[in-house]
């Protein structure tokens, strides 16, 4: 996965997992080459990496001296390679010990730099207003809510999820900034000849037919469906560059990179959310939790990549996400812990 596909949330992670690692019993000669090379990637590691050392200074490092000197001591030499990134001075707190959780010193390290950046960067209180402010409708966590258009179209939108409306003389556009949305589209000979398509930025749906839904996240977006045809393109700027068209029943996946090979899907799992359940099959889990997080305020964080890449099947109902991912956790035989309300950390 190169930078441009990794989303801010994985970078965090990364850093904080890397600070972390420092701590609990230092790097060997390759792990500091290893984490050189990360840093050296981007300014977005090496911002990160200073977050994740500021959020560990905000603890009580009092047990942790020798290797938080260690993480200062890489991020100097993050510091060095980029001025702007500067580091925070390392705060040896004189309270008490932080509590002992059972959870192993890494993983708490870990956890609570986890949630510092989090809520020091405001995406675990805040989200992104931006996508609210700039959409014509939206919805909440946990809210569905039905839509009728100005041609007669029907939208259903899922939680959390924000879209724009955009129709004109020649066109009638949709745009999701995120979210899930099922789309009944008037045809096109009954709203003047207008094509009725929906844009997630990566790619564009042509409605063929009448209904179809998209389900967008941040670094991907799938589109299935229901009725008729729906003509799906990736996009290069404003122009198509790829493009396959689906029949009903069947789903494709697209990214600002690829557009996958199409799949078959079964239209009672396709529209489960309305009915406020989920249904998955053998989804890896930072997927599950990508669609459970629209269900609850907050974040749902995952420890790393092998814990992300477990597979979760079942029928799960979403009045209460919590009670789901408890039943996940058993299962996976993973542990999940909430530290306030707006977090909950899984590995």
């Amino acid at each position: 996965m190169n930078q441009t596909q990794q989303t801010q949330e994985s970078i965090d992670l990364c850093a904080a997992n890397w600070v972390a690692r420092m701590i609990d019993g230092g790097l060997n000669d390759a792990e500091h080459k290893a984490l050189d090379a990360w840093l050296a990637q981007s300014r977005s590691h090496q911002q990160a990496f200073a977050d994740a050392n500021h959020a560990l200074a905000m603890m009580d490092a009092s047990l942790f001296s020798d290797g938080v000197n260690a993480a200062q001591s890489s991020m100097h030499e993050a510091d060095r390679q980029n001025a702007e990134i500067r580091p925070f001075p390392v705060i040896t707190g004189k309270g008490k010990k932080p509590p002992r959780t059972g959870i192993g010193k890494w993983a708490a390290i870990a956890l609570a730099a986890c949630l510092l950046i989090a809520l020091f960067s405001g995406r675990v209180l805040m989200g992104d207003p931006a996508l609210v402010w700039g959409a014509d409708y939206h919805t909440a966590p946990g809210e569905i809510r039905t839509i009728t258009l100005d041609d007669g179209s029907k939208i259903t939108l899922g939680p959390d999820s924000a879209i724009d409306v955009k129709f004109s003389e020649q066109e009638r556009r949709i745009e999701i900034f995120t979210g899930l949305v099922d789309f009944q589209a008037v045809p096109m000979e009954n709203a003047g000849d207008r094509p009725f398509v929906v844009s997630t930025g990566d790619g564009i749906a042509r409605a063929l037919g009448t209904r179809f839904v998209i389900d967008k996240f941040d670094d991907y977006a799938s589109v299935s469906v229901l009725q008729h045809n729906v003509k799906v393109s990736l996009t290069n700027g404003a122009r198509p560059t790829k493009s396959l068209v689906l029949s009903p029943n069947e789903a494709v996946r697209y990214s600002r990179y690829s557009l996958e090979d199409i799949y078959p899907v079964n239209s009672d799992r396709v529209l489960s959310w309305q009915k406020g359940k989920l249904i998955f099959d053998r989804v890896a889990l930072r997927e599950v939790v990508a669609e459970f997080s629209r269900y609850q305020h907050g974040k749902i964080l995952i420890a790393n990549e092998a814990v992300a890449r477990k597979r979760v099947s079942g029928v799960f109902d979403m009045s209460d996400p919590q009670v789901g991912l408890d039943l996940i956790a058993t299962e996976l035989s993973i542990r999940k812990v909430s530290i306030t309300p707006l977090l909950t950390f899984l590995y």
